[in-house]
């Protein structure tokens, strides 16, 4: 099992700008130089706090997770990431709106002439390290880096 605990981790959400979201985005989409082996990112820890955090934003119905690369904090090396935003049915946004479209609420947005603004948070927390070796999804063998 991980000998890392919660205790480790920064749990506290934080919101990211959108175009530091577009930037985690376009690395994994077009990465380049930046790859991330499949094994760096089995699987993501979010808090349910949250994920609640996130749904108490304003006709929050659903929430869409975006993959990206960000830099890894306090090292030259880069990891495998979510942003995370709200999103609800188009229909419920503007008027005659697509019941069957889901749009991702992401700054200022005008919701049936009130406007609300939405955050985009990161608040993943990959494994590595964050991993349950004894979890059935865990495909392939544990390493030190989840060990």
């Amino acid at each position: 099992m991980n000998n890392q605990t919660t205790k480790d981790l920064n749990w506290t959400p934080y919101s990211i700008t959108l175009e530091e979201a577009q930037q985690r985005v376009t690395n994994w989409i077009e990465p380049g130089p930046v790859t991330v082996d499949p094994t760096n990112m089995r699987a993501f820890v979010v808090h349910r706090e949250d994920f609640v955090e996130l749904l108490n934003q304003h006709d929050t119905a659903f929430i869409r997770m975006y993959i990206g690369i960000k830099p890894k904090e306090g090292s030259d090396e880069t990891e495998a990431c979510l942003s995370l935003v709200s999103a609800a049915r188009q229909s419920e946004i503007v008027p005659d709106g697509d019941p069957e479209i889901i749009v991702d609420l992401i700054g200022e947005v005008d919701v049936m002439g009130e406007v609300f603004n939405y955050e985009i948070y990161d608040f993943s927390h990959p494994c590595p390290p964050m991993c349950d070796i004894s979890s059935p999804l865990f495909i392939g063998e544990a390493d030190e880096r989840c060990a």
